[in-house]
């Protein structure tokens, strides 16, 4: 038993060495998703997550391949390592708790038995060896919640695995509708800002600053009427989501919940929720946090599955200081129309036959909505930690002299669903439904394509000018 102690208590000397020596100019990341035994007291748990990861690290070399096709930098043998030494600790704990449980069983038998047969010399060993085994609990948890502060918030930045029609590096191009015109096809002299400006459409300061006029006010609002009657023509559900999240939900689809450029976070006056790890979000209410916070911690009836849901309204999106800024293609507020489904199992035909029921409804809203756009299967580098797989919907930009995304349909498997606790009855237990989200149309990036293909004069397309007051 000294030995077991002796072990543990080095283990813990060397593993704080390690964390002072990595942490001492660097803030350690604190997770909102998973609340440590360390922070019970601090943090209120909401839920923990399913961690299964035993599978995800049986194939390395698929793991860090995967890793190296998304272009992120994670030393997968150490986050491995770091798995297998926090699942060791735990079998020591759970050992060392039977022995605990065993111990007070001989000693509360012991007792049961006649006042003249009582072995008091037993009993004084067995209460010494429990004494023993409490301290050795209280060792092995301490290293034990400190390993969770470490490894875990590095194991639930794991991205999700890729989906086998991934494309390693070039983008494929799954459908394509109509041709681009000679006079599309080259460069055009005046953004959809300055096009914009000129026909009294648009007026745009910054990413954060823009405001839509006249035609293109009501555009806005037609076309995403038209978009509603399509999905909801669908069997499928709208609803009306909400506009903030907490950051478990924001840190669930593998983004930095501290992050600035990952989300936007409101401030609170008040100090303690300043320091707070469940912060408020502004998200928006046609987005995927907004559809998963409905969800989060729930068991759902198989017998509702498929589950088809549709929302219409604002998404918040920071400006990613990386990128250049291009007019209403980089805003950070959209108003966009949001798909949500979820099916039972990611193994099943039916996984792949929603996918392309919401792909076919799409393009249906696309045929009437442009003369050309297609249909793009993105690269690994191009997804976003939630995705497995990612199709775009792109429209031709002659100024930019390139493709852009307009919106986009993802397959995001169990991923999501375990890490909230989203779950289903069956005959065999719990199992988790799998995903598949996506923003189908954002307005901005949609009207800076259409100003650029007729700069002279805005043409409105038949069908959403129906939704337009005369």
């Amino acid at each position: 038993m000294a030995n077991v102690v002796t072990r543990l208590l080095s283990m813990k000397h060397v593993f704080f060495l390690g964390r002072l020596s990595l942490n001492l100019n660097v803030r350690t990341y604190v997770s909102a998703l998973f609340v440590s035994g360390k922070r019970a007291s601090e943090s209120f748990a909401i839920l923990s997550p399913y961690l299964d990861f035993d599978e995800r690290f049986s194939d390395m070399d698929k793991l860090k391949n995967e890793l190296k096709l998304r272009a992120l930098d994670v030393d997968a043998e150490s986050v491995k390592n770091s798995w297998d030494l926090y699942k060791s600790v735990i079998s020591n704990r759970d050992a060392l708790e039977k022995k605990r449980i065993d111990t007070a069983s001989q000693i509360k038998g012991l007792n049961t038995n006649n006042a003249e047969s009582v072995d008091n010399e037993e009993i004084t060993r067995l209460k010494t060896v429990g004494k023993v085994l409490r301290e050795d609990l209280k060792v092995v948890r301490e290293i034990l919640w400190e390993l969770e502060d470490s490894v875990i918030p590095k194991i639930l930045k794991l991205p999700n695995v890729l989906h086998k029609d991934t494309p390693a590096f070039d983008p494929v191009i799954l459908y394509s509708y109509g041709n681009l015109n000679p006079g599309e096809n080259s460069s055009c002299s005046s953004s959809h800002i300055d096009i914009g400006r000129r026909l009294g459409l648009l007026e745009y300061s910054s990413p954060m600053n823009y405001y839509l006029h006249n035609e293109a006010a009501l555009f806005e609002l037609a076309v995403l009427r038209l978009a509603a009657d399509e999905f909801v023509h669908d069997n499928t559900m709208r609803v009306t989501g909400l506009d903030f999240a907490r950051s478990i939900i924001v840190e669930a689809t593998g983004l930095d919940h501290e992050s600035p450029e990952d989300s936007f976070i409101l401030q609170d006056n008040e100090e303690v929720e300043k320091h707070s790890v469940n912060r408020m979000h502004l998200i928006g209410g046609a987005s995927l946090p907004s559809f998963l916070a409905m969800h989060t911690k729930q068991l759902i009836n198989p017998k509702y599955f498929p589950l088809r849901y549709f929302a219409s309204g604002r998404q918040y999106v920071p400006f990613n200081s990386c990128l250049r800024e291009a007019g209403m293609f980089t805003v950070c507020q959209s108003s966009v129309a949001e798909v949500f489904a979820m099916v039972k199992d990611s193994k099943s035909s039916e996984y792949a036959e929603e996918f392309e029921r919401i792909l076919d409804s799409a393009k249906l809203l696309y045929n009437s909505l442009c003369n050309h756009y297609r249909i793009v299967v993105r690269p690994a580098r191009d997804l976003r930690p939630w995705e497995s797989l990612r199709v775009s919907f792109e429209l031709w930009s002659p100024y930019s002299n390139d493709y852009i995304e307009v919106g986009h349909l993802s397959l995001c498997g169990e991923y999501l669903s375990k890490r909230l606790l989203i779950s289903c009855q069956t005959h065999y237990g719990r199992t988790f439904p799998s995903i598949i989200s996506g923003t189908i149309l954002s307005v901005p990036r949609l009207l800076g394509c259409l100003l650029e293909e007729s700069p002279e004069e805005f043409v409105v397309p038949d069908k959403v000018r129906k939704y337009m007051p005369a």
